[in-house]
């Protein structure tokens, strides 16, 4: 059992995984009046979002989410992303987590059932894969050409036909803001690059 689950974690490490939702339209995100990035906790820096939930209370919040937010739990970062320290997220839809537990589980699995084969360790790295710190809309990001993640790896952000990704992953919708940060809805389970 250890050494398939050592397995799973390697392929999970070095395959990349798309999958779209069908709720949410691709589109490229729309730019947002400041373009800068904050790291400020103030209200003002946030431009008055205090009073917004924060990142935690609109992924539990929000059935498109629901297997991001297992995994979360799983990893015991649900906490981190309830607090006022700003972050910017990449948000992988229920969709995306079914497409890779597909690929990587075998057809008609879902992403819940992958969430609960991955170690806790794997499952993190994956998850911090997805958010860096600040608070970054869409034009910061779209400008930056890669954003650093919290796992120290960088993600390429590209514009292909109208249509913004980062890591591969097409931005489904952009800027959703909470009260400590940005969500930025993305339509694959991006994965840290291998050996890292």
């Amino acid at each position: 059992m250890k050494q398939s689950m050592g397995f799973l974690s390697a392929v999970v490490l070095s395959v990349t995984v798309v999958g779209c939702s069908d709720t949410m339209s691709p589109a490229a995100p729309t730019p947002m009046a400041s373009g800068s990035v904050t790291s400020s906790d103030s209200d003002e820096a946030k431009g008055g979002r205090a009073a917004l939930p924060t990142i935690a209370a609109i992924a539990v919040g929000n059935p498109d989410f629901s297997t991001l937010v297992a995994a979360l739990q799983k990893a015991s970062l649900v906490e981190t992303f309830s607090g006022s320290r700003q972050f910017t997220v990449f948000a992988p839809t229920n969709d995306a987590f079914d497409a890779a537990a597909a690929l990587l589980l075998g057809p008609g699995t879902t992403g819940v059932e992958l969430v609960e084969a991955l170690d806790v360790a794997t499952l993190t790295a994956v998850l911090k894969y997805h958010v860096t710190a600040g608070d970054r809309n869409s034009q910061a990001v779209l400008s930056s050409g890669q954003v650093r993640m919290l796992d120290g790896n960088f993600a390429a952000v590209t514009v292909q036909n109208g249509a913004a990704s980062i890591a591969g992953a097409q931005i489904l919708v952009a800027d959703l803001l909470a009260s400590n940060g940005i969500i930025h809805v993305i339509g694959s389970v991006m994965l840290p690059p291998s050996g890292q």
